[in-house]
Parts: C-alpha cells; structure tokens; sequence
C-alpha cells in the first residue's frame, strides 16, 4: 500500500506529512525516562530537551521514570519529584521500585498521595532478576490495587522474571490496578493481545514493539483500540517514530485518537478522582 493510499485514509496521517505535526489532538505518552544513562549519548535526556521536544510535537504530557530510578530508586524518585514539581501537568510520575535495594519505601508510600504527580509505579524485573510474582513486590501491588493505580512493567516473552503469564496471574488477584504490559512482551505478543483483550485491567504499550510491521493493526482488531497505549521510550526514540508507526497501520482516526490520547486521559482522571475521594474522606 502506497504512502498516498494510507494517508487518504486517515485525516490525522494526512495531517502530520502535511504540516509536520498533529494539531488537531495533543499527543501523550505513557513510557519515558529521563536523564543520563551510563555509557550511551541520548541528545534529548536532559529534561529542558524532552520538554522542547514534547513542545515542538504537540505532546500535552508525559509519565517517566528516570534512569537514575531504574537502579537507585532513592535518587530516581527524588529526580521524578523534582520534575512533577518544575513542570506540573506536562511531567507525571512512576515511582519506581528496585526490589533489591534497602530504602525508605514505608516512608515513600505514606508521602505517595501527598505527590500530585505520582500515578503508579514501575518495575524491571528482567533487569533485577527478581520475578514480578515475587514477594518483594507484594506491599507495592497492595498499595496500588487500594489506590486502583498504573502499574508499568517491562514485559518479555519467555523471561524467568516477567513473561505475560505472570501479569495474567497478578491482574486476576489484583483488579484495581491497571497494569501496563511494558513493551507487549516481545516474543510472545499474541498472547499479551488476547490477554489485554480478556482482562479489562491489562493494557498493551507500544514501546518498541509498535514499530514492527502489523502489529498496531493486529491489536487493534483482536484486543480494540481502547487497550492499546502510546509509549515510545523518549529520549531512547523520537516520539514522531512510533508516532508514525500509528498513523501509518491502516487504523481509523478514531482508534488512532484512542492510543495517542483518549486512553491515557481516561485511565488518569479515574486516579485523579479516587485520590480527590481519599483527601475528602481524610479531611
């Protein structure tokens, strides 16, 4: 199918070669980090940059975990706080969680609620080598499925530590959360589509595996666009690349809007109302 061919199709595609962006609906995506990253040059790490960026592409907000976080969440937590705090509804947080490093994570939940920006937690497990069913991990999903929040793991298929077999597992013990299949577990992405198709609280994510050749469409069709989430791993990957890989599968607006937009919107304002609930009833 030409270029010509698909951009007819889709009012938004046509749009963006046009003019360079998307005007017409604001952009939000669900998986970034920030920062440095030992051994590798990204140019938009640094915050003022992925703001610019988020500026120049028509992204309304984005939900991070900084890469100082991924290892040393004591650091990386602090990082997300201070951007939540510079830059209020354009930067969201991730709090994330090292299974195996000592800190004050007892603390750190009770001051949860008083963070406006905090709307879940992310874990990687394959990076940890630490399983996501295991015990390390339970007063976190407690914690979440009390407060019905986000729960971004990164998400491999065939992995030890975090196939989609195990989030099918936790999304059925713990139906409050929503849980984001970071990446839609590459290798085993079939099934992480029948899996966000069965369970209202799973959800796929696009980050890096968006990008291969029918894999938007065949979400789309098996699982609906309402359980699809843009995510794109900025500053890894330029955000107009996924962008592209939406825009061009052969979806409807409408379920283009769905990714880029309406989902993030939704699964927000349902944290956002739940903790105005809580700070009523502790009032």
């Amino acid at each position: 199918m030409s270029l010509q061919t698909m951009t007819s199709k889709s009012l938004l595609a046509k749009e963006f070669f046009e003019t360079g962006r998307l005007s017409s609906i604001s952009i939000i995506d669900m998986h970034t980090h920030m920062g440095a990253f030992y051994g590798t040059y990204l140019p938009e790490a640094k915050l003022e940059m992925m703001i610019k960026a988020m500026d120049r592409q028509n992204i309304e907000w984005i939900i991070s975990a900084p890469h100082s976080a991924l290892f040393d969440p004591i650091r990386g937590n602090s990082d997300i706080r201070a951007a939540m705090r510079e830059y209020p509804g354009k930067v969201y947080g991730y709090y994330a969680v090292n299974p195996h490093y000592d800190h004050d994570l007892d603390r750190d939940l009770e001051q949860f609620d008083s963070f406006e920006g905090f709307v879940g937690f992310k874990f990687l497990p394959d990076y940890h080598k630490y399983p996501l069913n295991g015990e390390k991990y339970r007063k976190i999903y407690e914690f979440a499925n009390e407060r019905g929040l986000l729960l971004l793991s990164h998400t491999w298929g065939h992995s030890p530590y975090n196939p989609p077999q195990m989030i099918a597992e936790l999304s059925r013990e713990y139906e409050n959360i929503q849980f984001l299949l970071g990446h839609s577990a590459p290798g085993e992405t079939d099934y992480a589509i029948s899996l966000a198709k069965e369970r209202p609280n799973v959800y796929l994510e696009l980050c890096d595996t968006g990008r291969l050749n029918g894999v938007v469409l065949k979400m789309v069709q098996e699982a609906s666009s309402e359980k699809v989430l843009f995510g794109t791993d900025f500053p890894w990957y330029d955000p107009h690349y996924m962008l592209g890989s939406v825009l061009l599968s052969g979806i409807s607006d409408q379920d283009i809007e769905n990714i880029i937009h309406h989902n993030a919107t939704r699964l927000i304002a349902v944290i956002q109302a739940k903790k105005q609930l809580r700070k009523g009833l502790n009032r």
